[in-house]
């Protein structure tokens, strides 16, 4: 795996600081869904989901090339979590985060219910970033 490139999209960071930055993003989610702030909420669980895949891409043997794993995967984070919904390849709660995240509407609901918040969004975020742990740990 080469080193990083500034000048890239991927390369740019390695895939240990994809993963610290997909953390990070964790972090923002659970605090804007922990106080109702369903936008940024979500929007900071579909950014983690993708900055962890974003490692997964970036340890792969052909990162570079714009063929392969990138042309299944995408470059934004979104179709990196609308492929995975759809990835056969993929473990079922894989799949199941990923189309949980693709289809949560950003908007608040127009109701909002008493009691805990919902934090869907941020467990889905949490198995692909874990997932995407393994994968890049293990060398896959």
């Amino acid at each position: 795996m080469p080193g990083p490139d500034p000048s890239h999209w991927l390369r740019r960071l390695t895939p240990a600081e994809w993963l610290a930055a997909a953390g990070t993003e964790l972090e923002l989610a659970a605090q804007a869904l922990g106080r109702r702030s369903v936008r940024p909420g979500v929007t900071h669980a579909r950014r983690a989901a993708g900055m962890a895949w974003n490692a997964v891409l970036a340890a792969a043997p052909d990162a570079p090339d714009e063929g392969g794993l990138l042309a299944r995967f995408g470059r934004s984070y979104m179709e990196h979590v609308a492929a995975l919904a759809s990835a056969t390849d993929a473990p079922d709660d894989v799949r199941a985060a990923a189309a949980l995240l693709r289809d949560t509407p950003p908007a608040p609901p127009t109701l909002v219910t008493l009691g805990k918040p919902d934090l869907r969004a941020l467990a889905a975020a949490r198995t692909i970033v874990a997932h995407a742990r393994a994968a890049v740990s293990s060398g896959q």
